[in-house]
Parts: structure tokens; C-alpha cells; sequence
């Protein structure tokens, strides 16, 4: 643990024993179960509000940002907790005063609610992190077609004898696939496969000697045309 997480749980550490202090020295008239009862009530209240500078709940490394997904249903059911907590504690024992049993059955019921809304809200988290990696995924697909084009593009830079209207072309189909938007569709995936593949198939082209110009031509419209039918396929 660095200097700035010592320091911060060492200062939680003295709340949390002065707020015991007060509750100890100004509950003397209270029964003893319901004392220790609105101590842990507190200290529950207390380490809810002291845990984000412990742990900040948002992780700038994490590139997921899941926590930001679901930071506002923890704060939101964090909250309501709190205030029911509270209310509870001052209307049990100072409006109108209940025993043990039925203040602590109302805690528990109160605390069953905040845990459930914290899973509710790292489900939330994890959904986000799910969508994000999908995300990524059908982004790095895009990335790996433009790389294999790319790596077409300077072959041919390095070749003296490509006509240049074919070199235009590649270069044409190395700046159209900006224009590709990512997509979770099966489809998009085979047609994404098929073009890698063909992108292969046309750089082999340019591997024989003497270069099969027909070939080549044919290699570049299969390309072309699996971009066309790429561009026009959207997430589902």
C-alpha cells in the first residue's frame, strides 16, 4: 500500500474509534444489544462513505470503465440505505422506542436491500466490461483489415513494375475502409474472413513472375466487392 492509502485508513480507523467513544459515553441509558446493534448499524453508514477514498470506485487504468456503468446505481441504493438506516436508528429508539428483535429484523431487512443493490450494481459493471470487450473485438477485426491492406499498399511501394492505376486502386481500398463501422453481426464477420483471405490471395498475385495482371484484377474486385457488401452490414 502506498503512503496516501496508509494515511487514509489510519484516519478511518480513528473515526471509527471516536464514533465507538461517543456511542459508548452518550448510550449509557441504552440496552446494551441495541447499543451494539446501532454501532455496527454506523459503522456499516460510516465505512459506505469512507470506502471510496480507501478504494476509489473509479479505476482511471481500467479501460473498460465498468466502474462508471454502475457507480450510479451504488451511490443511488448506497444512499437509500443510508438515510433508511438512520431513520430507523432515530425512530426506534427516540420517536417510538422497539426491542431488540424488531429493530434488528428491521437492520437486517434494510442491509439484505443494500447488498442486493450492490450486486445490482456490479452486475451493471460487468455488462458494461462485456460490451466493451465485444467492442474492441469487432474493432480489432476492422484494424487487422486495414493492416493486411496497409501491408499491401507498401509492398507495392517497393514494386517497379504494378501499373499504376492498380496501385491507385489499392490505395482507394486502403482509404475506404475508414469508413467501416464495427459490427457484432455474424454476417459482418464471415464477410470481414472473406476479405483477409482475399487480400492474401491478391498479395500472392504479385509474388509470381511474370505478375498475372488478370489475375491481380480479379483479386482486386473480389476485395472491392466484399467491402461494398461489408459497408452496408450494421450491428445487430
Amino acid at each position: 500500500m502506498n503512503k496516501k492509502t496508509i494515511f487514509s485508513l489510519l484516519i478511518a480507523i480513528i473515526g471509527e474509534i471516536l464514533m465507538i467513544i461517543c456511542f459508548l459515553q452518550f448510550g449509557k441509558k441504552v440496552p446494551s444489544d441495541i447499543l451494539t446493534l446501532n454501532i455496527v448499524v454506523s459503522t456499516i453508514i460510516y465505512f459506505l462513505v469512507f470506502v471510496d477514498l480507501l478504494f476509489p470506485w473509479i479505476n482511471l487504468k481500467d479501460k473498460t470503465q465498468k466502474q462508471i456503468g454502475s457507480i450510479g446505481l451504488k451511490w443511488f441504493f448506497s444512499s437509500f440505505y443510508m438515510i433508511l438506516a438512520i431513520g430507523s436508528m432515530v425512530y426506534c429508539n427516540q420517536v417510538k422506542p422497539l426491542d431488540f428483535t424488531n429493530q434488528l429484523i428491521i437492520q437486517s431487512v434494510l442491509f439484505f436491500l443494500l447488498l442486493l443493490g450492490l450486486l445490482m450494481s456490479f452486475s451493471s459493471g460487468e455488462k458494461v466490461k462485456e460490451i466493451y470487450i465485444e467492442e474492441k473485438q469487432n474493432r480489432d477485426r476492422i484494424d487487422e483489415m486495414k493492416k493486411a491492406t496497409k501491408g499491401l499498399q507498401i509492398q507495392l511501394d517497393n514494386a517497379h513494375t504494378v501499373p499504376v492505376e492498380i496501385i491507385n486502386r489499392i490505395k482507394e481500398l486502403q482509404e475506404n475502409l475508414r469508413y467501416l463501422s464495427p459490427s457484432n453481426s455474424s454476417d459482418a464477420y464471415a464477410l470481414e474472413d472473406r476479405f483477409l483471405e482475399q487480400i492474401e490471395s491478391l498479395s500472392n498475385c504479385f509474388l509470381e513472375d511474370p505478375i498475372n495482371m488478370e489475375a491481380v484484377i480479379s483479386s482486386i474486385k473480389n476485395c472491392e466487392r466484399t467491402y461494398q457488401e461489408r459497408k452496408n452490414v450494421y450491428s445487430n
